[in-house]
């Protein structure tokens, strides 16, 4: 079931960071835990998870770090939250992608849930990163 942890807020802060990074810098799991005091050892195997996951491309060596893999405008809050989380389900008794796990057990409330779950798989799957740097630039983003 998705809510937003503490890893998905901090693979949001790091990914918007490595938005504003114009000529594609590469920025380090320590730099990005000492800026925002996250703690170092979660945040590095984060930002792993979001690599594995097509979000991030890394270099190592002493001068390296991660980057973004594709524009902000690309990258998808549902491939993060798949990447981080790997569940972006809105309640327990829905499946992975969606359905209903007791079809036939006259669950009153599975119309509402079903609503709100397509509204938030369209919700993950229309909002990209570029939409995090538009709201905070006071812009609409849409």
């Amino acid at each position: 079931m998705f809510r937003l942890n503490k890893d998905m807020e901090y693979a949001l802060i790091s990914l918007v960071e490595m938005s504003r990074q114009v000529d594609e810098t590469l920025l380090s799991a320590r730099e990005l835990s000492k800026r925002y005091t996250i703690p170092y050892k979660l945040l590095a195997l984060i930002l792993q998870k979001l690599r594995g996951g097509g979000v991030l491309l890394a270099e190592m060596g002493p001068r390296g770090g991660y980057r973004l893999a594709r524009e902000p405008g690309l990258i998808r809050l549902k491939q993060i939250i798949e990447a981080v989380r790997g569940d972006e389900r809105i309640a327990d008794c829905l499946t992975v992608d969606g359905h209903c796990v007791q079809d036939e057990c006259g669950c009153t409330i599975k119309p509402l849930i079903q609503i709100f779950q397509d509204r938030w798989m369209d919700f993950v799957e229309n909002t990209t990163l570029d939409k995090f740097l538009a709201l905070e630039a006071g812009t609409s983003g849409k």
